[in-house]
Order: C-alpha cells, then structure tokens, then sequence
C-alpha cells in the first residue's frame, strides 16, 4: 500500500537509494539536516512496503532566486525523484498532486519549480500541473550544478 508521508531527519537515510549516483551523501546529509534544523524544508515521500520510493523536498526559504519563495504564498519545489525502475507510472504525479493539496490547505497558493530546459519529459509532467509560467532562471547548486528555467504555478490565477 503506497503512503504519502513528511519525513523526520531520522528516516532521512531511506532518501539514499534515490540520491543521484555519484554525489557525496554525507555533505548533502549534513546540508538538509541544517536546512532542516532552520525549518527551512520538509521532505515529501511516496512509502511503498517500508521504501521510499519517491521524494520530493518543499523549499520554504529563497537561495539565489528572490522569486523562488515568498513566506507563507510560494514554496520551491525542489529534488524530486521517483526510483528508476518505477519512473512512468504517474507515481511523481501522485506525490505532487499530495504535496500541493497538502499545502494548499495550509494557505500557500503560489509553487515554484527549477526544470532544466533539454528535460522535456520533467517539462511535460510539469505543463500538465500549470507550471507553465516562466519567471526566473536559475544556476544549480553543487548538489545539482544544472542551470534552470524557475515555472510558477499560481493557484489563484485557476479558476
């Protein structure tokens, strides 16, 4: 049975397997952990038999774009990974559609996401839930060095 649940630092290291390969779990560990100790980030899960299979962290804090957040209006949408073997099965959709739900009914009503601009199959996923306005471009951090395009979905703009 499949659960979408927020984290505590001391589930952390379930997220491993989903980490891009080659990076250094320890420094970006000790980066969340503070960001986390801050109340600057949740992390988001999809649980499937005790594995994280899909996670997605809500950025409430801007980094180098002023546009990424706005306190208590936008989250940034950031590290969203689904495991390889379970990709094209609508499950990111699903843990995004709970994570927006979930804080929309905490008063948020703006969402930003970073996409880079060859990742069309992220780019369709994301048109699709109405991040179709471009606001901003981004450089990446040394976690994920990609440049990016920052999407905005305004959920007053739905009607």
């Amino acid at each position: 049975m499949d659960k979408f649940k927020c984290i505590s630092k001391d589930e952390f290291d379930k997220l491993k397997p989903l980490a891009p390969e080659g990076s250094d779990w320890e420094k970006y560990r000790k980066h969340v952990f503070e960001r986390m100790d801050n109340h600057e980030l949740d992390i988001f899960v999809l649980e499937r038999d005790s594995e994280f299979i899909a996670e997605l962290t809500v950025n409430y804090v801007n980094h180098d774009l002023e546009t990424e957040t706005i306190p208590n209006v936008r989250v940034y949408l950031e590290a969203f990974r689904v495991r390889k073997n379970l990709q094209k099965q609508g499950l990111g959709q699903k843990l995004i559609s709970f994570v927006i739900s979930y804080l929309k009914d905490r008063g948020y009503t703006e969402f930003t996401i970073g996409v880079e601009d060859d990742n069309k199959i992220a780019k369709h996923i994301y048109f699709k839930y109405g991040f179709t306005k471009e606001i901003d471009h981004g450089e990446g951090t040394e976690f994920d060095p990609s440049s990016y395009t920052l999407y905005l979905l305004d959920l007053k703009e739905k009607h």
